[in-house]
């Protein structure tokens, strides 16, 4: 009688008194005012430990930064990389470690080494420094959009290959990257992720708002906490003061919770371990007990006063999804962490612009909205944030609009890599289904370059092709400048204004950018390519050679560019080193069938025909679908045996790869030695068009419309020749 007069309770008598009636669990009340609940010593340790994890976090970019790579990023995002594209990176590895640690201790992690949560707890203790003491969100079922997206982020790529029997991914080393920004925002983003993930999220939804409503990895973290055995367990000695509850930043009801199943038993529950430092009788400890999951009260609980009605909460989910789609990838730049953030945050407003329109009291946090069916002062106010969230919004579903359209207009309009060199004339040939989705496209992109709140890359990458299949190379060279001072470390648009420059034959100003290109990536090898072929054309034949073999040196294990090397002596006439080239790699008999049939043409160029006709017969046998080996044997026969030996083999290679211009060319010489002047003029017309800079087709071309009587067309032929090999 003594022990209940003084609000001692053991167990044993709990569970008697659960036969008889419901638990009390409501937080006592004191005569003279509520006792004093004492400081947390954890919240001191925890975020000093934060703050490390910061200062690691900041000695991982520096250390990219001066070294220009370091390992990948460790961020739990990273892991789709892995599931879709099979690339095996830091976030992955510590993604899995990390489920695994949770499947033992529970969520530690989440409350001791997150950094969403040191800015949620950071910007909780401003407001209360403030005077503002949040009100958490209380939901039915909203709390499971975490789960939804996490199976969304981790799980549905590889059901979407199963279900479309698409291939697995090989997978492949990323644990170091030089692209350490690639997959991150940038400052203006990070600026207000922290903004809506920190202070926006905890006002509106409650401290650690975004981990309970937002955060998938909590999704995947509350699930796998169910099954944990270490979690926080209460002795005999609780009084059920509440001071637990009252310190909790994750809004579990811990007094609740103890009271009903012996433990903390809440998936929200971040071991933060605040509870156990504030209990005045040290009744709280983080121990070992059986998961979670399946325990029962032993008494009923009562239900918690939620936030909304259950429509009120569809609404709330059915405007939320909507609003991530509207947000996710806007301007380019939004990520999907930060799209679900404002998606629960947008649901949240709307809900409440509902009340405003419908009740006639509306309080939120410390404001009073509305009073006795008239708007307060803050309510006018508040007015005006919606009008302005909405405004936002809306604006942001028509630039997604336009970006949608102007992008899908695009791809219709089907614009070539020819628009890309000098005097390309696509626009003469064009149909009017091509002409107009190109103004369509022009339409909807350049309303979302001049209208938007940031600059779109994508929309200013579209408007470059659109510029220069209209042949306004000043308007496209003028945008791949915007997006290089844009994004000066991505080695895609520094190739790009390369690109627009040796379009305009600014040669000089096109190299320092491939050459900017490929110090900021090495391994982009379209940009030495394209670079080496630039280099081709102003007969620099021992810089393009040096290109190669540096890209050789960096990949000596399956020396591509060694092959690209070769490739190129071996146009030049430069045999003896094109052999050579080859026969660093050590595979020049047993390797691809490239290989073997590059080193069957040196044979065959320097002399040893038959050991040279013996390579490329058995690189054909090796992979008869290798356009190259076809193209090889046919251009060796063309030289030595004449056109019919070489013509089934020349169309082969042709008809495996129709896009090369080179086995065009020599299919057309095949044919017109074969007198089949007909088809002699159509391959010939289509190397032209593949390859529009290439002097030696349009003189050949002008010899087979000379000799099907065509002289105006082949004076105009050798005029373009003419001009070409002048420049």
């Amino acid at each position: 009688m003594e022990d209940a007069m003084s609000g001692r309770m053991n167990r044993s008598c709990v569970g008697e008194a659960a036969h008889e009636h419901q638990i009390d669990v409501s937080l006592p009340v004191v005569d003279g005012g509520p006792p004093k609940v004492r400081a947390s010593r954890m919240s001191r340790r925890r975020a000093a430990v934060l703050i490390l994890v910061h200062v690691l976090i900041l000695g991982h970019i520096l250390h990219w930064y001066f070294t220009g790579s370091t390992v990948s990023p460790i961020e739990p995002s990273e892991a789709m990389y892995t599931l879709s594209n099979g690339y095996v990176n830091a976030g992955f590895i510590f993604f899995a470690i990390t489920l695994v640690a949770t499947t033992f201790l529970g969520r530690f992690l989440c409350g001791w080494g997150c950094h969403l949560v040191a800015y949620q707890d950071f910007c909780a203790w401003l407001l209360k420094k403030a005077g503002v003491k949040v009100k958490p969100l209380r939901s039915r079922f909203l709390f499971y959009a975490p789960l939804a997206l996490a199976l969304y982020m981790f799980v549905w790529p590889s059901v979407h290959r199963a279900w479309f029997r698409l291939p697995r991914p090989e997978l492949s080393n990323h644990l170091m990257t030089s692209e350490f920004w690639a997959t991150f925002p940038g400052p203006v983003i990070a600026i207000l992720t922290i903004f809506v993930c920190g202070f926006a999220a905890v006002y509106f939804l409650g401290a650690k708002g975004f981990c309970t409503y937002a955060c998938p990895y909590g999704g995947f973290f509350g699930l796998v906490d169910q099954v944990a055995p270490a979690r926080i367990l209460v002795t005999d000695d609780c009084e059920h003061c509440g001071h637990c509850t009252a310190v909790c930043t994750s809004n579990v009801r811990v007094h609740e919770e103890v009271a009903l199943y012996g433990m903390v038993v809440d998936p929200g529950c971040m071991k933060c371990m605040d509870c156990v430092s504030v209990c005045p009788n040290d009744a709280l400890y983080f121990g070992i007990k059986r998961p979670s999951l399946g325990a029962k009260p032993i008494a009923p609980r009562k239900p918690p006063a939620y936030t909304f009605t259950l429509g009120e909460e569809l609404l709330f989910a059915v405007v939320g999804l909507g609003t991530l789609f509207i947000f996710r990838g806007l301007y380019g730049q939004v990520p999907l962490l930060m799209a679900m953030g404002l998606a629960a945050l947008t649901g949240f407003l709307f809900m409440q612009s509902v009340h405003m329109v419908f009740r006639a009291n509306v309080r939120l946090q410390q404001f009073q909205f509305k009073r006795g069916g008239r708007l307060t002062s803050a309510g006018w106010g508040f007015v005006g944030f919606l009008a302005l969230c909405y405004l936002v919004t809306f604006h942001s579903a028509w630039i997604q609009y336009n970006v949608w359209a102007g992008h899908r207009a695009w791809t219709a309009a089907r614009i070539p890599d020819e628009v890309w060199f000098a005097d390309h004339g696509w626009m003469g040939h064009a149909s009017a289904t091509q002409k107009a989705q190109l103004s369509l496209a022009d339409f909807r992109l350049t309303r979302v370059y001049q209208w938007g709140l940031m600059p779109t890359p994508a929309v200013m990458t579209d408007l470059v092709w659109l510029n220069l299949a209209r042949n306004d190379d000043q308007a496209a060279e003028t945008t791949m400048r915007e997006l290089v001072a844009l994004r000066p470390n991505q080695a895609e648009f520094h190739r790009g204004l390369a690109g627009v420059l040796r379009k305009q034959s600014r040669f000089d100003g096109a190299e320092e950018s491939y050459r900017r290109a490929l110090e900021l990536k090495p391994a982009l090898s379209v940009a030495r390519t394209e670079l080496a072929a630039m280099l081709i054309s102003q007969r620099r034949f021992d810089d393009a050679v040096g290109l190669y073999r540096q890209a050789a040196d960096m990949d000596p294990v399956t020396n591509v560019s060694g092959v690209k090397t070769a490739r190129l002596l071996i146009d030049l006439g430069r045999f003896v080193e094109a052999r050579a080239v080859l026969e660093v790699s050590g595979r020049v008999e047993e390797a691809a069938s490239e290989v073997m049939s590059l080193s069957g043409i040196i044979l065959v160029q320097t002399g040893d025909v038959e050991a040279g006709f013996a390579l490329l017969e058995r690189a054909i046998e090796r992979d008869p679908a290798f356009a190259g080996a076809q193209y090889n044997l046919g251009f060796a026969l063309l030289s030595r045996d004449g056109h019919l030996a070489a013509l089934p083999h020349l169309g082969e290679a042709v008809r495996l790869a129709p896009g090369v211009a080179l086995y065009r060319y020599n299919l057309a010489v095949a044919t017109f030695m074969n007198v089949d002047l007909a088809s002699a003029l159509t391959h010939i017309k289509e190397a032209t068009r593949l390859d529009p800079l290439d002097p030696d087709a349009y003189g050949f071309l002008a010899v087979v419309l000379q000799e099907l009587g065509d002289e105006e067309g082949s004076q105009s032929a050798r005029d373009r020749e003419n001009q070409l090999r002048k420049k």
